[in-house]
């Protein structure tokens, strides 16, 4: 019985012990953005329904959970609007799914789709995902998915998404700046979510106005309606043409890059007539016209 007693204070000992191990691990609360995945979804193959893991962007099939940036490549550009109105961005956005053990998910939907852009006008970016298809101008697949893409990972647990972001050009002298903020999540029970964004920046510009020669003259035997003929480069399309004295000399545009000067008082006169070019930006260039 002694024996017992003595060995009373270790049995409790150990029982509070074993007790104070027996309890839940703490997962923590799963709080997420208001958006249509933030429940995750329950379609596709995927690898059951625990959210542990990482989702990386990178290339590198050898990145580990901690080695993955979180903005992508920024994307700058000069642009002549008059040129290029519209600048496309195409990119390939390349991901590794690991659990959390650092091992590659195979097989597993992961999808990507727009959480957020900042601009100063929304109607200058549109971000499309899987573009249908197109070769020599005709289209030979659909798009199945106009909102955002879904990626199964290959056997390295890799997958790339394709998009791309199509910029309205600034006005001259101008600049436009957007940023995109990508969510990708798993089809998981409990996602696996991520995100990554990506700053676009342009900037525009157009090549000097120009209209030449910078002058010319009447000669003494031309009469009225003789012509001179002008041409217009750079600048911002469409144009207006002017004339400082129409009373000697008026001023049209004949065709798109053409200003013509047509005499309008043929006797002799010693004055400088300035025939002008205004461009839609508010540019301007001259040549001036005399007579002999």
């Amino acid at each position: 019985m002694r024996y017992l007693i003595r060995l009373l204070p270790c049995i409790l000992l150990m029982s509070s012990l074993a007790l104070a191990g027996c309890g839940g691990s703490n997962a923590g609360t799963n709080s997420s953005a208001s958006d249509q995945f933030s429940t995750g979804s329950s379609s596709g193959s995927g690898t059951g329904t625990s959210a542990a893991g990482v989702i990386m962007f990178t290339d590198t099939a050898s990145s580990q959970p901690g080695s993955q940036t979180n903005m992508l490549t920024e994307f700058t550009k000069t642009v002549n609007p008059a040129v290029t109105p519209i600048i496309g961005v195409y990119q390939p956005i390349p991901f590794k799914l690991t659990d959390s053990k650092g091992n590659p998910r195979v097989g597993t939907p992961v999808t990507m789709y727009v959480y957020s852009i900042t601009t100063r006008n929304p109607n200058d970016v549109t971000v499309g995902f899987l573009v249908p298809t197109t070769i020599s101008g005709t289209v030979t697949a659909p798009n199945p998915e106009t909102n955002q893409q879904t990626i199964t990972t290959d056997s390295a647990g890799m997958g790339i998404f394709n998009v791309v972001v199509d910029i309205v050009s600034p006005p001259v002298d101008a600049f436009t700046t957007v940023t995109v903020v990508y969510k990708a999540v798993t089809n998981d029970s409990v996602p696996v979510t991520a995100y990554v964004g990506q700053l676009y920046h342009l900037d525009s510009t157009a090549n000097a106005l120009t209209l030449t020669p910078s002058s010319q003259h009447f000669a003494a035997s031309d009469g009225v309606n003789a012509m001179l003929t002008f041409a217009i480069s750079g600048g911002v399309a469409p144009y207006t043409v002017s004339s400082s004295n129409t009373g000697l000399v008026t001023a049209t545009r004949t065709d798109a890059t053409t200003l013509t000067a047509t005499l309008v008082d043929a006797d002799s006169w010693s004055n400088t007539v300035t025939v002008s070019v205004t461009d839609s930006s508010g540019l301007s260039a001259s040549s001036t016209i005399t007579r002999q």
